[in-house]
């Protein structure tokens, strides 16, 4: 029994600078955050969600655009002052997302630079409508993997 308490203490012991490591590596975040778009020129106030997959970006009015024989989409989003902004991107690819009451939805996908605190990555955003919600981003699981911990206790971790 000894031999068993003392190697789980030195597992225990051997573990626990890696993992001291791994948070060390990783920015703590609150349930809510600025995030930016360098490429749009655009900042807003976004939801954190590691329930969601993807992070999803408010668009309305969405239209399908061919250029040289690609598919882009054209739409509407809001500055946070309320102003709304025009954009074209090209489709990356489309997703079935279902929402909370189960509702299946086709969405649009798009690739961009975003920006939480230091960190830039280029992630997949899905384009939906969220003109009736608070926050017209909603940040998921493909921006923060690997770099951030959520603290829902907390927001604007990042700053204001």
């Amino acid at each position: 029994m000894k031999g068993i308490v003392s190697l789980l203490f030195l597992s225990f012991i051997l573990v626990l600078p890696v993992h001291a490591q791994l948070l060390k590596e990783k920015v703590i975040i609150g349930r809510i955050e600025w995030v930016e778009f360098p490429e749009l020129k655009l900042k807003f106030k976004a939801r954190i969600d590691t329930g969601a997959k993807t992070t999803s970006l408010h668009a309305s009015n969405i239209e399908e655009v061919l250029q040289n024989g690609e598919l882009f989409v054209k739409f509407q989003t809001t500055t946070p002052e309320g102003k709304p902004v025009v954009l074209t991107r090209k489709v990356d690819t489309t997703q079935k997302v279902s929402n909370t009451a189960g509702f299946v939805s086709k969405r649009y996908v798009i690739k961009e630079k975003v920006k939480m605190g230091d960190i830039e990555r280029e992630v997949l955003l899905n384009l939906n409508d969220r003109g009736g919600m608070d926050y017209k981003i909603l940040v998921g699981r493909n921006l923060l993997l690997g770099r951030f911990i959520v603290d829902v206790a907390r927001s604007h971790v990042l700053g204001d």
